[in-house]
């Protein structure tokens, strides 16, 4: 087996791991073996023999974390790609463009909850959304001028290389 990474700290592959070492050594495996076979240190292989004589299988199991509450419900979160789809005109913005920012302020008027620009990149990334940049092009981009000026204007103003410097 690979060795563990820190990075994926899920509680339940946490959970399994545990009760797996536990399983492992009522099968006769030795201590040792049960670490290799699991990455871990010997250390946590006799830490969790121990846990599991005292207390026995329900002392292993995954702990809910602590931290702050999610400000709103998963109700109100599900409301989100609705609010999303209405568009930022919707709520009194010039253009349909979302930004941290306008999107901050239009949760603040439906769930009267105010979220800061990175928690609400946070909320959108939980949600399974991702940052779009639109493409931009001047509105009153006149094709046919901008053609002109490439022929006729651009190259009467374009830097000209002196033969004496050859």
């Amino acid at each position: 087996m690979a060795r563990w990474s820190q990075k994926h700290r899920d509680t339940l592959v946490l959970e399994e791991r545990r009760l797996k070492a536990v399983d492992l050594l009522q099968l006769g495996v030795r201590p040792a073996e049960v670490a290799r076979r699991l990455a871990v240190s010997p250390q946590a292989v006799h830490q969790w023999k121990v846990i599991h004589a005292a207390k026995g299988s329900e002392a292993l199991r995954a702990v809910p974390r602590g931290g702050r509450f999610p400000y709103v419900e998963p109700e109100t979160m599900a409301t989100l790609p609705s609010i999303l789809a209405r568009g930022a005109q919707s709520f009194g913005y010039q253009t349909d463009i979302w930004t941290l920012r306008r999107l901050a302020a239009a949760l603040e008027k439906e769930w009267g909850v105010r979220y800061t620009k990175s928690g609400t990149w946070v909320l959108l990334k939980r949600s399974g959304y991702s940052w779009q940049r639109p493409s931009r092009q001047a509105r009153e981009k006149d094709m046919v001028k901008v053609a002109r000026w490439k022929r006729y204007t651009y190259p009467r103003l374009k830097k000209k290389r002196d033969d004496d410097e050859r």
